[in-house]
């Protein structure tokens, strides 16, 4: 038997799959049925549980899509919130770079030498501070021990005090500004044309006498007028006078000499510098190290109440406030919580008014009035409504989170768009008799205080004092 034969025996002894051969196969082999049922039920089991199993397939598949979708939802929702955040810090970066570019365009790239015949008081006034090192965020308890490095200016002051002391700069306030006389116009002769053009022009001086001019005294220098924000608020404990001394902390950081008027009698303003007492009326001057290159700070407490009547014919305030702003770049009132008098008489020097709210339901209700308020007593042509900045800020508050977008419906742009986050280190400081900026220098708090003075100084440029028609001489 060949190989061929074999293999078609061993092909009619094997039970065959296909339903048609089966019949075949069962009549010529005399198979019973029975034989034939057990395999068309094998068949159809094969067939069902690969079915099945193609059923199970997709659902699985179906279900792990689903749950991909669903995850991918989820990271959405939570990157959602962030991206829009860093969208507009992105935005205020850009926003503040652009009005730093716009400072630096505006600001004279080089410094005129001052003769010897200036006073060593204005040429020290003039000196160029070095730029300021910039706060880098840090947490909150990234502070071990409270730093200060102010030297005391002031005998009388105790040497264990916060080192934020003063000395007197009562005599410079007091200083008359002298006015040059008006010349006479020489008459008009040969000698006279010669005296109205060696007037004018001091180069034919020596085409005309032949010999050099004397040298001449320095002009005192033209102060300009410097911009006034009042801090106003309604009801007490929004840290409206720690917000004052904060802020010119941060401005003298920035190498601005500013002037802190204090309306209240008893108020703390001076404690935040070292002080132990008010001594209202006094012009008290806080001064940093030697080696800072920050400005001196300058402090006055000034009662309205012992100042006559509001309906004076002459504002007394207001001139006791321009006598002590001599020479200073910047005045910061602290206007006495809900003094709707002490604010009326402000509003007659212009100034710009910062309102500080916490984030609480007093503040969404109290915002109309203050806007009210100003609207009825600012000055004709002058009816600009305050700013607003939300203090003691926890972004983890939901309550906080929903204020804040009721005021910004409420506001608009008036309202800062950052907050001065809430923080232990602000009473700490107080404690210590210094403030925040260099109790905890590295704190999320001073960071939020440095951008307050940065948005100051872009809405209001510091007056500045200089020298004007200063010759250079042949020494």
């Amino acid at each position: 038997m060949d190989a061929k034969d074999h293999k078609a025996l061993s092909d009619q002894n094997e039970t065959p799959e296909d339903v048609a051969t089966l019949y075949s196969w069962a009549n010529l082999h005399g198979a019973k049925y029975r034989d034939f049922s057990a395999s068309r039920a094998q068949t159809r089991e094969k067939a069902r549980l690969h079915v099945q199993e193609a059923i199970e397939k997709e659902r699985r598949r179906a279900l792990d899509e689903a749950e991909a979708e669903k995850t991918a939802e989820a990271q959405r929702a939570v990157e959602a919130p962030r991206t829009a955040e860093a969208a507009q810090q992105a935005e205020l970066a850009a926003q503040q770079a652009a009005q730093e570019a716009a400072r630096q365009q505006q600001r004279p790239d080089h410094f005129t030498a001052l003769p010897s015949s200036v006073p060593p008081a204005a040429s020290q006034a003039y000196r160029p501070v070095p730029n300021q090192a910039t706060y880098a965020p840090m947490r909150e308890d990234s502070y071990a021990q409270p730093r200060n490095q102010w030297t005391p200016s002031d005998p009388r002051e105790s040497a264990g005090r916060p080192a934020w002391l003063e000395q007197s700069r009562a005599d410079m306030a007091n200083q008359p500004i002298l006015q040059a006389p008006v010349p006479q116009a020489p008459e008009d002769t040969l000698q006279g044309s010669r005296d109205r053009l060696t007037s004018r022009w001091f180069a034919l001086n020596s085409v005309f006498e032949g010999v050099g001019a004397p040298v001449e005294a320095a002009p005192a220098p033209v102060t300009l007028r410097a911009p006034v924000m009042a801090v106003f608020s309604l009801a007490g404990g929004v840290g409206k006078t720690s917000l004052v001394a904060t802020l010119g902390r941060a401005l003298s950081a920035r190498g601005e000499r500013v002037l802190l008027v204090d309306t209240a009698a008893y108020g703390l303003l001076p404690f935040f510098f070292g002080a132990r007492d008010q001594r209202p009326g006094m012009l008290r001057t806080f001064s940093p190290p030697g080696a800072s290159g920050d400005a001196p700070l300058q402090m006055v407490t000034i009662d309205p109440e012992t100042l006559g009547p509001e309906t004076a014919s002459q504002e007394i305030l207001t001139g006791e406030i321009a006598k002590y702003s001599h020479g200073v770049n910047r005045v910061i009132v602290d206007v006495a919580t809900a003094s709707g008098a002490t604010t009326r008489r402000l509003l007659r020097m212009a100034p710009m008014v910062l309102v500080p709210v916490v984030p609480d339901m007093n503040s969404v209700v109290s915002v109309g009035s203050i806007d009210a308020f100003f609207q009825h007593n600012g000055v004709a042509g002058n009816k600009t409504l305050p700013y607003y900045v939300l203090n003691q800020f926890d972004f983890s508050l939901p309550l906080h989170l929903d204020v804040r977008e009721v005021l910004r419906e409420q506001l608009g742009d008036r309202l800062l768009p950052f907050a001065l986050r809430r923080a232990p280190a602000m009473s700490e400081a107080l404690a210590e008799g210094m403030t925040v900026m260099d109790y905890a220098p590295n704190s999320t708090v001073t960071e939020d205080f440095g951008t307050l003075a940065g948005w100051v100084k872009s809405l209001s440029a510091p007056a500045s004092t200089g020298y004007r028609g200063v010759r250079w001489s042949e020494r």
